[in-house]
């Protein structure tokens, strides 16, 4: 048995959106596309147009995609969207005009070749990004892997192609695919990235995951329900010993590489990643990697301002001093910002 949420909005007669549950006892649909087909005959109001690709469960996926691989990777339980739901005008439907407009951009380069049809298969990518909740000019993901196509088509414009987005890389956030990223962008991205010397900065880990792995478990934690920040090994560890609280956004980019270029928007990423996990219900959130500890310890006042919260007896602890406690050592906790109250 599958069950399946659906997303359904009319804007002619909605005021929310709204989503519709689906039980399947047995199926022998191949791919997502004749899923949707089959909701559609029994259901006539649903719609998808000519849709090509949505999310499951807030990762993209394209419906001509195996039914059979997409529920390995969620389950047996999937819920399906529009690929932006603001912009839905009738269920997996959307208003595509923001998208459409950043052509324009390419267009003044171009002149009189037309590449629009290589353009508008990019679409998914456009939506793939949070950034344009914070910045509405973002010419969005899609954009790098059309830059990335003219110049390899246009070699003689490549310094103007690369000149259009230099300024817009440093916004990349690597697209959630459920399956593979047909479109390779981050391959892209970082072959991108060397043309314009621009260096993205990698996971920075506080202790080996060798030293995860041979943790010495003599404290109890079972009481302690625990967040862990983008780290499956820590995870691991913390299924053992405490109680694993999981988060939408627990492999959400933190804005590291933002911060120095535009604070607001890694301010509002880094912010909405720590009070996803405060409130997950987690006691604290854990992490494994020194610029995520600077950004949601070292910021914390700046991402509670730019959240228009506070944090209330929540904080931040370091792998390296949860192993610590795990062994009965006793540490003070002098670089936090926000005060840990682990006894």
């Amino acid at each position: 048995m599958v069950e399946i949420s659906l997303f359904r909005f009319d804007k002619k007669i909605d005021l929310e959106s709204y989503y519709k549950p689906y039980i399947y006892e047995h199926f022998e649909f191949l791919t997502l596309r004749e899923l949707l087909l089959d909701i559609k005959r029994n259901d006539p109001y649903f719609k998808f147009g000519k849709t090509e690709f949505v999310k499951i469960n807030e990762k993209i996926v394209n419906l001509d995609e195996n039914l059979d691989e997409i529920f390995k990777k969620t389950g047996n339980f999937i819920k399906i969207s529009a690929l932006c739901q603001t912009r839905s005008t009738k269920d997996l439907i959307i208003n595509n005009d923001d998208f459409i407009k950043t052509y324009d951009r390419f267009s003044e380069i171009l002149g009189q070749n037309n590449e629009k049809e290589f353009f508008l298969k990019l679409e998914p990518l456009f939506y793939s990004s949070k950034i344009r909740e914070f910045k509405e000019d973002f010419l969005g993901n899609s954009a790098f892997v059309f830059a990335n196509y003219l110049i390899e088509k246009f070699p003689c414009k490549k310094d103007e192609i690369l000149n259009l987005i230099k300024d817009e890389i440093i916004y990349y956030i690597k697209p959630q695919f459920l399956l593979k990223d047909p479109f390779k962008t981050d391959e892209i991205v970082k072959n991108l990235a060397k043309m314009l010397n621009l260096n993205f900065s990698k996971k920075e880990n506080i202790i080996s995951d060798e030293e995860i792995k041979n943790a010495t478990k003599k404290v109890d934690f079972s009481k302690f329900n625990i967040a862990v920040y983008s780290d499956k090994n820590l995870q691991n560890l913390v299924k053992v010993v405490a109680n694993l609280v999981n988060f939408e956004l627990e492999n959400e980019n933190i804005g590291y590489d933002i911060l120095k270029f535009d604070e607001k928007v890694a301010l509002n990423l880094a912010g909405e990643i720590l009070f996803n996990a405060y409130d997950s219900g987690a006691d604290f959130l854990l992490v494994n990697d020194k610029r995520a500890f600077y950004m949601f310890d070292a910021l914390s006042k700046e991402l509670q301002k730019a959240q228009n919260r506070s944090l209330n007896n929540f904080y931040i602890l370091m792998a390296d001093e949860f192993l610590s406690l795990l062994k009965g050592e006793k540490i003070e906790f002098k670089n936090h910002k926000l005060e840990v109250k682990i006894l």
